[in-house]
């Protein structure tokens, strides 16, 4: 049950990144004018732009919380192994190693269903993990 919780938290955040990504193109978009995308360095800079955005988003609730708005409508948290909370830097690591795992198709969020704790391959790499928070106290 806690694996699915996992994916569909996963696939909720998606849809809010997505939603934020839209918002955060509008300025780019509009300081660099139609047809940025046929300039390959300018393609290059709006994409480590959208992963900087990605980034300030998704490690604002981990290191608040430990929830994204998908965790916390699944009553899911993101801790350390040591149910703490991330540091910045646990959050950097966590970050790059989602993106190696998006990188190979998936490969990461596949290991999850193979995963005795209910780890992904980049929490285990990265020492964390997503913990049922229903049943711990507010």
């Amino acid at each position: 049950m806690l694996k699915a919780k996992i994916i569909f938290a996963l696939f909720y955040d998606l849809l809010l990144l997505l939603a934020v990504w839209f918002v955060a193109a509008i300025p780019f978009v509009i300081w660099q004018g139609e047809g940025f995308e046929t300039q390959p360095m300018t393609l290059l800079a709006f994409q480590i732009y959208l992963l900087g955005v990605s980034y300030i988003y998704l490690s604002y609730f981990w290191l608040q919380t430990g929830q994204t708005p998908g965790l916390r409508t699944w009553k899911l948290r993101l801790v350390r192994t040591d149910n703490y909370l991330l540091t910045r830097r646990d959050a950097t690591v966590r970050f790059v190693l989602s993106l190696f795992s998006i990188v190979t198709l998936g490969f990461g969020w596949v290991w999850l269903w193979f995963s005795k704790n209910n780890q992904s391959l980049h929490d285990q790499l990265a020492f964390t993990h997503i913990v049922d928070a229903s049943d711990s106290a507010k």
